[in-house]
């Protein structure tokens, strides 16, 4: 690689970055490092005299006025703007810089303004939307092309207030795309701002990190920027906003004023105050400033200079890795083929082209066979690997549903189904809910590349054969069925009528049984027992994914009818949200300690349940479930939501997926339907000829192909049958029956895939995977053990059930 620095970037690593010798870090889009003489010249500045607080005329206040002015004018020549046409805020970090824009256009006159932000925002640009009494989301760089140039396509959602804020970043912080930067002075000469001021803020936070910001012309340049300087240095802990003076009248807008930001200020009798009027600055900068930061800058800005040159050097440097790193990760292949890394790279971007291209990369980790290897997983891993890198949504909601294809119904289902910020539900219906991101900076090497590159090799590339021979399904093809699924209903709420889903929807299966299903029950207002009343059969309910509604129509009960004669004898209707949660907790009476219930307070949903049974009633939700009905004995009926299979005309009232043909399942144990086994349980209350069977889903934790982490069953799918002796003869069916004899948490690493009962012991195993020579002695232990475990005769079912527990 050739050196763009004075010095070797190995040199300065070692002087400079003394705790890199033994880590790898890789995330210098949340904050790039600090170097040792920095916080040193910084140590001596501080010794070397007194600053008092700015707001006074003391030597040392003066001072220290002084100092925070020399660094202001310094902040404008590093980002190459004129002091007579730029000005510089300071605030604790780009976040706070882009709120105190909001705080200005919240504060102008109505009809208030209109709001664009592009896909690519960070959450923070994304909150501006909450204020704006228009916003609009612009899905793509092209999106703002349209808009610019006034096509008939751009015109859509046209503002109609008298002031407009677009907003965008330079580079994202997901996936390091960078943003046309000629849009600021585009807009500005563009007829839309004949029609309306319109104004453009420009979040540079990811971008300044590594390459040059150019305010050189001030009339292409934004007239606002955000920025964060430790992304820059790695300390201070500083932002700023710098204000083009042309658009500074907007800001003046803001009702609020602090300390420093008036001239005079009237308590008493008269409320009246008067604000400073010279710079833009000292009348936004509220309080005591963090002087001893602004100070620190100064250090900053001459140590980066001493060890790097120039950010066109940084841009260089970190264009030349990254190229490197992304054309090695996409190269990694797994031995039948399948690209191990799913890189989300915008299709305007080009890694190697520092116009178009960060030094970020964002992606998720793929199996041989299809399916994905959890975000945090990935972390996990690289944690043991002293590798430090991001995962997860990164801030920047528009980016992640974008590349990993989620729509905003799906989002929202993943948020009911227990997502949140910063946790480890990594993938839900089969899409992976977040990313991991790796980041190079100025301080970064190619040694920083080769070893996360090797991490990945090492970890996840899948040499040669699955641990576990033949566990993978194929589809059933049409002469080796025998049955077909004819129907696929779901019961959503208990003792109520079922819902047929449609032919040409994949319907899902959770842990706990069929979504949706049996997820309500009715009770009496203040009550906790489920109701069984002979009028809930007449409630149809109907299930809207993507609207995420369950509408439910009934008739309206008889008594209630004649109480309320101005009442037409229609159809009683009510909605009710699937994704927005009940707010009152409670246990009903479902002899288990194990089911927690969330009760509706909506006058209408009491109503329309009131009306149709006649008696004072309400709904509510269950929002805990344990697997009990789907891993041990069978459950109470009162609990259990294990789904049923029944064949055409045989107890299909009660059943979930109605077969067609024969009822040979009523004498076997296990069932394949689609890419799923299921083992076939009889209750032990009902005789043996009963009409339909619980199922019990056999989820295969060895299998990571795509549709074993999307498990779905649907119109038309393929049935087979297999009976306890021919178990022997299908290692796909013998890994999933192993599978419910084993811990729950599974080791990542693809030679492994050791299984533990808590997290903590997978913890502690990660670290065995330090170096290759211990994975492959761990993996050795591993196939042993279960390739005993996964090979039992018919002879011996019984006594291999309890051997494989006593020994799991």
């Amino acid at each position: 690689m050739t050196q763009v620095y004075r010095h070797s970037i190995i040199d300065i690593r070692s002087r400079e970055y003394p705790a890199l010798n033994d880590m790898t870090y890789l995330d210098h889009a949340g904050t790039t490092l600090y170097a040792k003489s920095l916080m040193h010249q910084f140590y001596k500045d501080m010794t070397s005299g007194v600053f008092g607080n700015p707001h006074s005329a003391s030597p040392s206040s003066m001072l220290s006025t002084q100092r925070v002015e020399n660094v202001r004018l310094r902040v404008l020549r590093f980002f190459k703007a004129d002091p007579e046409q730029f000005d510089v805020i300071f605030v604790a970090n780009a976040t706070a810089a882009i709120k105190l824009v909001l705080e200005a256009f919240r504060d102008v006159e109505d009809p208030g303004f209109w709001y664009g932000y592009h896909r690519d925002s960070h959450t923070s640009l994304v909150g501006l939307r909450q204020l704006a009494a228009q916003s609009r989301c612009f899905e793509s760089d092209q999106a703002v092309e349209d808009w610019l140039k006034e096509t008939t396509e751009g015109q859509k959602d046209a503002p109609s207030t008298a002031v407009g804020l677009f907003a965008y970043p330079a580079q994202s912080n997901m996936n390091g795309h960078r943003l046309p930067l000629d849009w600021p002075g585009r807009l500005r000469t563009s007829s839309r701002a004949d029609c309306q001021k319109m104004y453009c803020l420009l979040d540079a936070a990811a971008y300044v990190t590594t390459r040059q910001l150019d305010l050189s012309d001030v009339q292409t340049a934004p007239d606002f920027i955000a920025l964060s300087f430790y992304k820059i240095f790695g300390f201070p802990d500083l932002g700023a906003l710098i204000v083009r003076k042309p658009a500074g009248d907007i800001l003046r807008h803001r009702r609020y004023f602090g300390g420093g930001t008036v001239e005079m200020v009237t308590t008493l009798k008269e409320s009246w105050h008067a604000k400073k009027s010279v710079t833009i600055h000292e009348q936004l900068e509220d309080g005591t400033l963090p002087f001893h930061s602004i100070i620190a800058l100064d250090s900053a800005f001459n140590v980066h200079e001493q060890l790097y040159g120039s950010m066109n050097n940084i841009s260089r440097h970190t264009c030349t890795l990254t190229s490197d790193l992304y054309n090695k990760l996409a190269s990694l292949r797994h031995a039948n083929g399948q690209a191990v890394c799913e890189i989300y790279k915008d299709p305007n971007s080009q890694y190697g082209n520092a116009k178009t291209q960060g030094p970020t990369i964002a992606c998720n980790v793929r199996t041989a066979q299809g399916g994905w290897i959890g975000k945090s997983e990935v972390e996990r891993l690289a944690i043991v690997r002293n590798i430090h890198l991001r995962t997860g949504g990164v801030c920047n909601p528009g980016g992640i549903a974008t590349f990993c294809h989620l729509d905003y119904w799906e989002l929202r289902r993943n948020f009911t189904e227990g997502m949140r910020c910063g946790d480890n539900l990594d993938l839900v219906g089969g899409k992976p809910t977040g990313i991991v991101r790796v980041s190079l900076g100025a301080m970064s090497s190619q040694e920083d590349v080769n070893r996360f590159v090797n991490f990945v090799e090492e970890t996840f590339v899948e040499a040669g054969e699955t641990m576990v021979p033949a566990q993978i399904l194929l589809p059933i093809t049409l002469d080796m069925a025998e049955s077909v699924v004819e129907k696929v209903q779901i019961f959503p709420i208990l003792g109520c009528s079922g819902w047929q889903v449609p032919r040409n929807i994949s319907w899902s299966i959770k842990k706990t049984g069929l979504q949706y299903d049996r997820e309500w029950c009715v009770v009496l207002k203040g009550g906790t027992t489920p109701l069984d009343h002979p009028s809930m059969k007449n409630i149809r309910p109907h299930i809207d994914i993507e609207k995420g509604i369950l509408k439910l129509i009934a008739p309206l009960n008889a008594s209630a009818a004649s109480n309320n004669p101005s009442k037409s004898e229609c159809d009683e209707e009510v909605t009710i949200s699937l994704w927005d949660s009940p707010s009152q907790t409670m246990q009903p009476n479902l002899h288990s300690n194990d089911l927690l219930a969330s009760s509706y307070d909506s006058q209408s949903i009491a109503s329309f349940f009131t009306a149709v049974l006649g008696i004072p009633s309400t709904l509510v939700k269950f929002n805990k479930i344990t697997e009990s009905s789907w891993n041990d004995s069978v459950s109470p009926p009162s609990v259990d939501r294990s789904p049923r299979v029944s064949a055409v005309g045989e107890g299909e009232a009660q059943a979930n997926i109605i077969l067609s043909g024969s009822s040979k399942w009523k004498s076997q144990h296990y069932i394949r339907i689609g890419l799923h086994y299921f083992e076939l349980i009889q209750s032990p209350s009902l005789q043996t000829a009963e009409e339909s069977r619980q199922l019990r889903y056999l989820r295969n934790v060895y299998d990571r192909s795509l549709a074993a982490q999307n498990s779905t069953v649907r119109y038309g799918d393929y049935v087979q049958y297999f009976s306890a002796d021919s178990v022997s003869h299908d290692p796909a069916l013998r890994a999933s029956i192993a599978s419910r004899y084993v811990g729950p948490h599974i080791c990542p690493v693809w030679n492994c895939r050791r299984a533990f009962n808590i997290a903590e012991e997978l913890s502690a195993h990660l670290h065995t995977h330090k170096d290759r020579t211990d994975v492959t002695k761990n993996c050795d232990g591993a196939v042993m053990n279960v390739e005993v475990l996964l090979e039992p005769t018919p002879k011996r079912w019984r006594r291999w059930k309890l051997r494989l527990t006593k020994k799991v």
